[in-house]
């Protein structure tokens, strides 16, 4: 007996119960495809886009309620009496957060992240953020050396104004051996007075690595000297809630120029490694040297440093015809290489999350030039988080700012610098100088301070043997 089937088929179904097949794209208001979109089909999760916003579909009913979404994104829901032919496109629209930083005076902060989940974004030179597939909820705004700062948003239409301030560290140096010998004394210190911050030395002006580093160029050269373990100091500060600055000499390295002369500045005459004034520099247009630099920086981010300080980032402030650099020193080499290698350090240690400062020489809040060393504070400025002019009252020859001897007048000396500097800042970045911390009594030293903070500043105070005008800080009842 021969068996006939009759085929028969209604709304996408064959007797035998099979299933047709169809794609769904799933597209955002600008046409780019959507990933990890869900499709739901009455109620139950069907299928996930992949990185081409497709998602493969099988129809098997009458009618079907179709629902897509995607985190960021508005929702689209249809209804389908059919199978589709072919593609079915479906468009759901991103939600996007507008808004603006600034600080409390209005003023743009640039290069803040915004963080939205899942999305994130930066501000521009205006302060502005604009970004797409935002989630609703609390949204997260940060940018190193300043106060984090968070909202919530509903998802909804409009500009959102944020207002961030930034960190007013009050900080003392430690040298490398105080920071090994001492520490605990400055914790107790930062207890019980107004500072809110540490500096310690990670490398210092001839050279010498302070902490546990396992750098290879200076365990080559001879450059640790392990007198405390990064890590620790790191832990014991923030269990205070202290803010720790590392301070790096990059380029005034005696140490390093003798043992690696490939990377020093050359004297010519002398056929040794260049020296002013008895201090020798690395060539800061050398790949290596500026490496070197880079490398201890990461590595003590990595240890817990907050904010990574470059010291002596500049070239030797005295220069004879027999000083021999990597290229030819022309002024716009010498202008491009400070503020190239800042900005190699900001792309290195930001993702890392540490900040990047500069010290500068305190005449260049006033120079417009950059004095020959590579320093141009407008350049500095427009790179770095944190730039520190040196503003030591003593470092000002006769006849600055009006004063025949500057070093009698600390108050009005640092006022006057830091009055120039601030007139001449590029962006909105932390101004925190380093104030003088030697030669001085308590009301020397307060009399600077209150300049710094005239100008709602930070500051740093300097003696190269940590040894701190107490007195001159603000106890804490």
């Amino acid at each position: 007996m021969a068996l006939t089937i009759v085929w028969a088929a209604w709304a996408g179904w064959s007797l035998l119960g099979r299933a047709t097949p169809y794609e769904l794209r799933v597209l955002d208001d600008l046409g780019a495809p959507v990933a990890s979109a869900v499709a739901d089909v009455d109620g139950n999760q069907v299928g996930t886009s992949g990185s081409d916003g497709r998602i493969q579909m099988e129809w098997n009913r009458s009618s079907v309620v179709l629902e897509v979404s995607a985190p960021g994104h508005v929702a689209q829901m249809l209804t389908l009496a059919e199978p589709p032919e072919g593609v079915l496109d479906v468009v759901i629209k991103a939600r996007v957060l507008r808004g603006r930083v600034t600080d409390s005076g209005g003023q743009a902060v640039d290069s803040a992240v915004v963080m939205a989940s899942p999305s994130s974004g930066m501000t521009d030179g205006e302060g502005q953020f604009n970004i797409r597939g935002a989630e609703p909820g609390e949204i997260v705004v940060e940018k190193p050396a300043w106060l984090p700062a968070s909202f919530t948003w509903d998802g909804g239409p409009g500009e959102v104004l944020v207002e961030l301030a930034p960190f007013i560290a009050r900080a003392v140096h430690m040298s490398g051996p105080a920071t090994g010998e001492r520490l605990d004394e400055f914790i107790t210190l930062a207890k019980t007075t107004e500072l809110n911050a540490l500096m310690v030395d990670l490398k210092d002006d001839r050279g010498r690595v302070w902490y546990n580093t396992a750098n290879a160029i200076a365990l080559e050269v001879g450059a640790p000297r392990n007198a405390y373990n990064l890590n620790a100091v790191a832990t014991a500060a923030h269990n205070e809630d202290l803010y720790l600055i590392g301070r790096l000499v990059v380029f005034s390295d005696e140490i390093a120029a003798w043992a690696k002369p490939s990377m020093a500045v050359w004297d010519v005459e002398a056929d040794a490694p260049y020296s002013v004034n008895g201090q020798f520099f690395l060539d800061p247009t050398d790949p290596e040297a500026r490496q070197y630099g880079l490398d201890l920086a990461a590595e003590a981010c990595s240890m817990g440093v907050d904010e990574i300080q470059f010291d002596y980032v500049r070239f030797p402030d005295s220069l004879t015809e027999y000083a021999r650099f990597n290229v030819v020193l022309e002024e716009q080499v010498r202008l491009s290489t400070i503020p190239s290698f800042l900005a190699e350090a900001v792309a290195l240690l930001h993702p890392m999350g540490c900040a990047v400062g500069a010290d500068v020489f305190g005449f260049i809040t006033t120079d417009v030039s950059d004095g020959f060393i590579g320093q141009r504070w407008e350049d500095v400025a427009q790179v770095v988080d944190v730039i520190s002019p040196m503003v030591y009252p003593s470092h000002y020859g006769p006849g600055w700012f009006g004063y025949e001897v500057p070093n009698d007048n600390p108050g009005q000396v640092v006022f006057r610098a830091l009055e120039d500097g601030m007139e001449r800042l590029p962006r909105n970045v932390v101004v925190r100088p380093w104030l003088q911390d030697f030669g001085y009594g308590p009301d020397e030293v307060k009399a600077q301070i209150a300049s710094a903070e005239g100008f709602g500043l930070g500051w740093m105070l300097w003696n190269e043997l940590s040894e701190v005008t107490t007195d001159a800080l603000r106890g804490i009842e």
